[in-house]
């Protein structure tokens, strides 16, 4: 959780906060989607999940405290998680971004609600849902989902830098309920997600990336899909660039990765010079733009002067841009060896081109799950209470290790697995 300052409004009062949205699990409906997401994934996707992994979370002790640790690497990996909820037997309650419970109109927020989410304020000091997941934790009865990482990165192969988030509300949930139950403990389960695709999908890669081509008037052609997919991102960025108007010294393609840190600064850096009541505290720019952005919405929430409003949306969506910048690393698929990354990738490029929301995977693909030993972490409470920050930051380490490590571990599955076919 992220502790900002807050921002006050001309009468000294501070603006209101988006209304907190807790988990109300209905069990016809996790019921129902349950039944649909399992027929969806055997059309879709194949699943590779060993039964000796689910047994991990069924022979946890009853009345335990338990966190799934997943990385985030797509838009579907709440829907593994239903699986997983199926199969396992147990009720998940999950984190999700409080943006996603006004879409549709609310209709989204109703039904996340009852499927087990709860929302989460990013950026923001967001008691009410740290408070919820302590509770949660405490009762023993269900398992809390939480993604480390705050954030799809559409790097599904490279685990992005984990929030301490997890590792804090488990201790504090043992803390505080040992004081009515001495005995009470919790567990951290980390899990792995790698999604991998089961077919050729060189050419419809290549007949996006031309389409993507041809919107961009982009003309000359690299010589690699690789190559071509750089030129379309330093194309988009520009346009980035030009819309902010925005320059930066760094340039060439050489000198794209380093562009596009630049870039995301200098759009903070605007929007930062214009609320200068709202300092940030956060080192990493995507939590940059997270932390303003919340500061924002609660002003806009407060606001009522429309040109003030518009004003506000757009600095919104500018920070919207850094968080989504902040996954575009040409590093990552630069080799032109992993299809799964030059997908990944291409998606990405389709969003910011067709402001595409939540793009769609290019074709079906098998979903290969790992999950490892709990975690007991009455095994760390004596050093928690001597220093409770050493603690969360080596425990977060860790946990971002191993699961780096399980990542490792199923992407050389999944290609074990290819070269048999």
């Amino acid at each position: 959780m992220t502790v900002i300052m807050s921002n006050q409004t001309p009468g000294g009062s501070p603006p209101p906060k988006r209304e907190f949205r807790p988990a109300k699990p209905s069990p016809w409906l996790i019921k129902a989607a349950q039944k649909f997401v399992q027929a969806e994934l055997a059309l879709k996707y194949k699943l590779h999940l060993a039964d000796e992994d689910l047994e991990l979370v069924r022979k946890l002790p009853p009345g335990a405290g338990v966190i799934l640790i997943p990385n985030h690497a797509d838009e579907t990996d709440p829907r593994i998680c239903l699986e997983l909820s199926r199969r396992t037997g147990k009720r998940f309650i999950s984190m999700c971004n409080r943006e996603a419970f006004d879409e549709i109109y609310g209709a989204a927020g109703w039904a996340l609600q009852r499927l087990g989410h709860f929302s989460v304020e990013r950026g923001a000091h967001d008691s009410s849902a740290k408070d919820f997941a302590i509770e949660t934790v405490q009762k023993g009865e269900e398992v809390l989902v939480i993604f480390p990482e705050g954030e799809i990165f559409y790097l599904n192969e490279v685990v992005q830098a984990f929030h301490s988030g997890a590792v804090e509300i488990c201790m504090q949930a043992i803390l505080d309920k040992r004081k009515s139950d001495p005995n009470f403990t919790a567990f951290l389960v980390p899990m792995a997600i790698k999604y991998h695709y089961n077919e050729p999908i060189e050419n419809l890669i290549l007949t996006r990336i031309e389409k993507m081509e041809a919107r961009l008037s982009i003309k000359e052609y690299a010589p690699t899909l690789a190559g071509r997919l750089r030129q379309i991102q330093k194309t988009l960025l520009e346009r980035e660039q030009s819309v902010y108007k925005i320059q930066i010294e760094t340039t060439g393609q050489e000198d794209l990765y380093q562009e596009i840190v630049e870039t995301e600064n200098a759009i903070i850096s605007q929007v930062e010079e214009k609320h200068k009541a709202m300092p940030v505290s956060q080192s990493q720019l995507i939590d940059q733009s997270w932390q303003l952005s919340a500061e924002l919405k609660e002003d806009l929430a407060a606001q009522t002067d429309v040109a003030v409003k518009k004003e506000l949306e757009h600095d919104i969506d500018a920070l919207r841009e850094v968080a989504q910048l902040s996954s575009w690393r040409p590093e990552y698929y630069a080799d032109d060896n992993s299809l799964d990354r030059l997908a990944e990738a291409l998606m990405k490029m389709e969003r910011e081109l067709y402001r595409i929301k939540r793009p769609a995977p290019l074709a079906t693909r098998d979903v290969y799950i790992k999950l490892a030993e709990p975690i007991n972490l009455s095994n760390v409470v004596a050093d928690y209470l001597q220093d409770a920050k050493s603690v969360r930051h080596k425990m977060t380490n860790d946990l971002h290790e191993q699961i780096q490590e399980l990542v490792n571990q199923l992407v050389q599955k999944a290609k074990d697995l290819s070269k048999r076919k």
